[in-house]
């Protein structure tokens, strides 16, 4: 039997079951976090016990490609991961998506899909877990403001007034409550297409000192990034053959290969 998942879905389900399903799975998965790049802060990973949450929908928060879960060197931490990919035909780049998310975020009615950008899924995110660490799920429930942007349209009156809740579905409450003891310390990692040279040169250029005016609660001090090529070098390295399969399935739909 043979099964091959599409795109950054089926990467991601092919990437993090071969590693559960291997020797070493904490040995591996310590590499593969070792990959990604925070340059505002120093971060090791030493995990000696790891949950991870794939597609985990956060209701008015968005769904979370990755969430781990972690207890890293005696201390519990949350990662969140974001991932995009180039598709066969697109030319995404993390400057155009930036590009997109700051007009965006200035305008009253953003354009279709907007929500589904890079940025707005990290910011989302940020604001859960602070909400989080400072009331709660109670204060999830209650809602959060957002910018003109992001607020949510009433589905009767279609005006974009309603606060950001976290609702009441069963499993999005589970694992929010699950984060409650881990959320101490969060990380927030873009796994896309671009390579690490352009992604640093983004981080230190242009996103490390960018201001918004529109956006409340703004801070990528505990931002970072891995690059997908990183991930393919990796699971070359560490045998994880059936992602490969999956990465050569998908070429030309996750990241434009230089060589």
């Amino acid at each position: 039997m043979e099964i091959i998942g599409y795109s950054e879905r089926g990467l991601i389900n092919s990437l993090f079951y071969e590693i559960k399903y291997s020797n070493n799975n904490l040995k591996i998965l310590n590499e593969l976090l070792s990959l990604a790049c925070f340059p505002y802060r120093k971060v090791d990973f030493q995990i000696t016990e790891a949950k991870i949450l794939i597609e985990q929908s956060f209701s008015d928060f968005g769904d979370a490609d990755v969430v781990f879960m972690l207890n890293n060197n005696g201390n519990k931490q949350t990662i969140f991961i974001e991932a995009k990919v180039k598709t066969f035909q697109g030319d995404w780049s993390i400057l155009k998506e930036f590009e997109k998310f700051s007009k965006g975020m200035a305008k009253s009615d953003p354009p279709k899909g907007f929500s589904s950008n890079l940025f707005v899924q990290l910011y989302l995110k940020m604001r859960l877990i602070k909400a989080l660490k400072l009331g709660g799920i109670e204060e999830l429930k209650k809602g959060l403001q957002f910018p003109k942007s992001l607020l949510k349209k009433n589905r009767k009156t279609h005006d974009r007034n309603t606060l950001r809740k976290i609702g009441n579905n069963e499993v999005v409450l589970k694992a929010t409550e699950q984060l409650v003891p881990y959320c101490t310390d969060t990380l927030f990692v873009v796994l896309v297409p671009d390579n690490k040279q352009t992604l640093n040169n983004f981080f230190q250029n242009k996103l490390k000192n960018y201001k918004f005016n529109e956006v409340l609660e703004w801070n990528v001090e505990n931002w970072g990034y891995i690059s997908w090529e990183d991930v393919e070098n990796f699971c070359y390295k560490n045998g994880l053959k059936e992602t490969l399969t999956t990465f050569r399935f998908n070429n030309g739909q996750i990241y434009e290969k230089t060589q």
